[in-house]
Order: structure tokens, then C-alpha cells, then sequence
């Protein structure tokens, strides 16, 4: 038997299979480990510990199974509803199992947004060390956990950032530990190229444990009246979401103490030129701050020579 889920639940699973055997179980989807029940499974929004599914009986009378004739059921009830007991012996579930599942499911979507908090000067440079990241069950997970600027020897690139508290804060989630499961880099007073009175505030890219932590940072942006960036990556510099909807702007700010011995990567404001950091690359600049060791200029490779070459 195959299940079928939705992208967020799919997501879960494979992030969760490797620290419990159940996940494994459900995406592997074999007949002998599993009831064939219940199919087309998704996670309900606003519920941190309920899931949706549609019964067996159904499948063959809705036209539309994500959304018709679905029932509601605990994540736990749900294990122990589909587990064949086979699966069960053979792979040893018991109650402390299926409690640790639960356990997992409850941590990767709690969501808090009073855990949000802006941050500035010192701190975005405390919060950029990967000392401070969020890790579930010793997992380093996400886009948060793949961040070049992490490590200790780079935390110094990040005075850019610290000496520009007038422009540059960070929007970061706190986990109940006081660990950060995302980040991002809000701009403030960020000017347009082709009409400099307009001004806005942009929230750049979201670096997060958890995927889905993503909405919660796009929400508190336009509930704050910042502009996000449409897809979290450093190769859409231009591409940002405005209430919902996509839309292109050529954008630059202006930062005082913007002479610094090293500098960060940068994932949207890269094109550096004097004072200015431009996100567009159809403006002269001097520097394309994409270095991941904190110089202007980008690290030629070592040539390299065939051995039949007369030097």
C-alpha cells in the first residue's frame, strides 16, 4: 500500500525517519507494515497535534480526497490505528514509541509567534553564530543549518550588520531554550532606483530549521509592513512578495559604516558600490559581496596545469 501526503506531512516524515522508526514505517508504505485504513493524509492547521485523513470507505465516492469526506483524529490514535501489529513485533513499537513519534510531530510544529523578536548591533552577530542554533533531537537541520556564515572564524564578517543599527536589524524565532529556529535580515529605509522618494522596509532571506517556519516569518512581515522576499534563496535578488503578490523591484540602501575590514555574503543587497548596496546588477558597482571569506573581492581557484604543459 502506498500513502499518499500532503508536502508539509511528507516533509516532517522524512526529516523525522531518522530519529524514529514509525516515520520510516509511513513512508515506506509497505502492506505488511500497514492497515490500509485510512489514505491521503495532511496535517490540520492550528492543531499541533491532529492530523486529517480520508477513510478507506471513501476513497472510491469524492471527487476531490484532499478535501471531501476527510476525518480528524490525534497523531498518536492515528499510529496506533494504522500500525499492522506485525510492523508492531517486528519493530518493537510500544506505547514509549509511539509517545516519542508524538513527541517529535509536537516540537517540529509548535509555532509561537510571540517568540519573535527583533534584534540589533552585538546581538545580530551573537544570533548569526551557529552556537545559538535551535537542533531537535542533535539534528542540524535547514536552510538555518547550511547558513556559510555560521561558523566562529566568519562571526566577525557580521560587523557590517552590527555597526548599521539605523538600517539593519534581524527578525529572529526563539525556541524554548532560547535557541533560534530562523532568522532574517530586515532593511530599513531601503529606496527604489527609479523613483528614490518611495522607501521601504524589506525583510530579506528567511533561514529556518523547519520549513514551514518560513510562514510564520512571511506573516509577521506583512502584519509589520515589510515586504518579503518571494522565494528564500540568493539567486532571486529582485523577486519579492507584496501582499500575496509577486512582484520585481530594484532596490538599494545606503549604509554609513559601510567601510569594514571583512565583509558577509550577502544574499540580496550584494552590489556594492560606496555607500550604496544594490540588489540589482543593472547599476555600476565595485564589489559583489558573494564571498564566503569576507573579502570585497571574489577567491580566484588555483590554476591548474596539464602535465604535459612547457612552462
Amino acid at each position: 500500500m502506498y500513502l499518499f501526503f500532503d508536502d508539509v506531512m511528507y516533509e516532517f516524515l522524512s526529516f523525522a525517519q531518522r530519529d524514529t522508526i514509525i516515520a520510516a514505517i509511513l513512508l515506506q508504505g509497505d502492506s505488511s507494515y500497514l492497515k490500509d485504513d485510512a489514505n491521503y493524509i495532511k496535517v490540520v492547521g492550528g492543531e499541533i497535534d491532529v492530523i486529517s485523513y480520508l477513510p478507506k470507505s471513501r476513497i472510491e465516492k469524492v471527487k476531490d480526497p484532499w478535501n471531501e469526506g476527510r476525518n480528524n483524529i490525534k497523531i498518536g490514535r492515528f499510529i496506533s490505528k494504522i500500525l499492522t501489529e506485525y510492523s508492531i513485533k517486528n519493530f518493537s513499537i510500544d506505547n514509549q514509541a509511539i509517545e516519542r513519534f508524538v513527541n517529535i510531530y509536537k516540537a517540529y510544529f509548535s509555532s509561537d509567534p510571540t517568540k519573535l523578536k527583533i534584534v540589533e548591533g552585538a546581538d545580530i552577530m551573537k544570533y548569526y553564530h551557529e552556537d545559538n542554533y535551535f537542533t531537535l533531537l542533535g539534528n542540524r537541520a535547514g536552510t538555518l543549518w547550511n547558513s556559510c556564515m555560521r561558523y566562529h572564524d566568519r562571526n566577525s564578517f557580521m560587523q557590517l550588520y552590527a555597526d548599521n543599527i539605523d538600517k539593519v536589524k534581524m527578525l529572529i524565532y526563539l525556541s524554548d531554550d532560547d535557541k533560534i529556529r530562523g532568522r532574517a535580515l530586515l532593511w530599513y529605509g531601503v529606496k527604489d532606483h527609479k523613483d528614490d522618494t518611495k522607501e521601504y522596509n524589506i525583510m530579506d532571506r528567511i533561514y529556518s530549521v523547519y520549513q514551514h517556519d518560513v510562514a510564520l516569518f512571511k506573516t509577521w512581515a506583512r502584519d509589520n509592513g515589510f515586504i518579503s522576499k518571494w522565494e528564500q534563496n540568493a539567486k532571486s535578488e529582485e523577486y519579492f512578495d507584496e501582499n500575496g503578490e509577486m512582484v520585481v523591484k530594484k532596490l538599494y540602501v545606503n549604509l554609513n559604516n559601510h567601510k569594514q575590514r571583512y565583509y558577509p555574503y550577502l544574499d540580496t543587497f550584494k552590489y556594492k558600490r560606496g555607500s550604496r548596496f544594490s540588489n540589482s546588477s543593472s547599476y555600476i558597482c565595485d564589489y559583489v559581496l558573494v564571498q564566503a571569506n569576507g573579502a570585497l573581492y571574489r577567491e580566484e581557484p588555483e590554476p591548474q596545469f596539464d602535465e604535459d604543459d612547457d612552462f
